[in-house]
């Protein structure tokens, strides 16, 4: 339960010092207010108001009135239809019982064919949950949705619930998705085979890791999906490029607008299809064929020799590799041959572009590493046989 003094958010801005009490104190006072501004947006939902000014819907009248997102916006109003649906939760949030996170922990479990079990016990829910953190919260919730589905006839799914949502944004992209309990299971199992730890000298986040995972498991699959005559299919992505930034700092794009880095842009001309479009201004002058960048015959070759990802400390498998170019192809017109080549994985072949590291192959096939701060690191192909895709 909340702590019910009486500092507001105004009282902490107006000191120059601020006490760990009057702290809660505001933040409690901050979250009763948030649920009755919910509870309001819900009425002024159904009062249809918001459409008088032309308004497609409730979410795109708070963005515009509001300047909220639309995340924002739709939770504000998926929680005022929580609360107005039940009563008991709705007074509790008002009186700084229950915490926004336990409220959401709620509305997450008690929606759908639970709601009717979910209105005759909200009482008893409320009372069991009020004392509780918010991670406690949500396995009570859990654990109340498994026996209030065993009360009532479920009909047989035909899918799991899955649901994925995504969004480009200027850094790259966001997005939010649902997995069913399966779902979650190859997810979490895919996340972990792939999840990579670079030693004492990692200092990625536990969240990096995990997208870098993700990144890297996107990028096996467009590198390895099944395809007749050959396993070894290069992720067909369009880049549109301007040719005479090509050899700089090339203005790079993809078909759905999204402009791409000068780094990510080497690393993807390093291994890709490519389609060459001639184009002056406006008008495109000549289209060539589709050409593979590194024939699937050397890469073989390059990755009977390599064995895998040659980054130091890095034992990623053939699979999950793309061949690099030592002298870039684009930049320094590095040409696409053996001795020019090598085996990097997709999250050390970004970093190699991204920090510009000088790779030099030697004739035994060590190839050595300098770091930008001049320190070099030596690795050896991998003398075992190595399944070659």
């Amino acid at each position: 339960m909340y702590d019910s003094g009486m500092a507001t958010v105004a009282d902490l801005v107006d000191n120059s010092v601020v006490g760990a009490a009057d702290f809660v104190a505001a933040w409690a006072a901050h979250e009763r207010d948030a649920a009755r501004l919910a509870l309001a947006a819900r009425r002024l939902e159904r009062s249809g108001e918001w459409a008088h000014d032309g308004s497609v819907s409730m979410a795109s009248w708070l963005r515009h009135h509001c300047r909220m997102s639309n995340r924002d916006a739709n939770n504000l109003i998926h929680r005022g239809r929580f609360l107005d649906t039940f009563e008991a939760v709705s007074d509790a949030a008002t009186a700084g019982v229950l915490s926004t996170g336990q409220i959401a922990a709620l509305q997450v479990s008690c929606r759908g064919p639970v709601e009717p079990v979910m209105n005759v016990q909200q009482s008893e829910i409320v009372a069991i949950v009020a004392p509780l953190s918010v991670a406690d919260t949500e396995r009570a919730a859990q654990v109340w949705r498994q026996r209030a589905e065993a009360l009532i006839e479920l009909p047989e799914p035909v899918e799991p619930d899955r649901h994925l949502r995504t969004a480009h944004t200027a850094d790259g992209m966001i997005g939010t998705f649902v997995l069913d309990p399966a779902g979650a299971t190859q997810f979490a199992t895919a996340i972990r085979v792939a999840s990579t730890w670079d030693g004492r000298d990692d200092t990625r986040t536990t969240q990096r890791r995990n997208a870098d995972a993700l990144v890297d498991v996107c990028a096996f699959f467009n590198a390895n999906h099944d395809r007749r005559g050959t396993r070894r299919n290069r992720a067909h992505i369009e880049l549109i490029v301007e040719h005479d930034t090509l050899s700089t700092s090339p203005v790079a794009w993809t078909n759905d607008h999204a402009h791409l880095s000068t780094t990510t842009t080497d690393a993807m001309l390093c291994d890709c299809v490519l389609h060459r479009v001639v184009r002056a201004g406006n008008t495109i002058l000549a289209y060539g064929r589709a050409t593979y960048t590194v024939p699937r015959d050397l890469y073989r070759a390059v990755a009977i020799r390599d064995g895998g990802c040659r980054y130091p400390g890095c034992d990623r498998n053939i699979a999950w590799c793309d061949a690099h170019h030592i002298d870039h192809w684009r930049r320094h017109h590095g040409p696409t041959e053996y001795d020019n080549l090598v085996l990097l994985c997709n999250r050390h072949h970004h970093h190699v572009h991204r920090h510009n590291l000088d790779l030099k192959l030697l004739p035994n096939g060590d190839l050595v590493v300098t770091q930008p701060d001049g320190t070099t690191h030596t690795t050896q192909p991998r003398r075992q046989p190595a399944k070659v895709p």
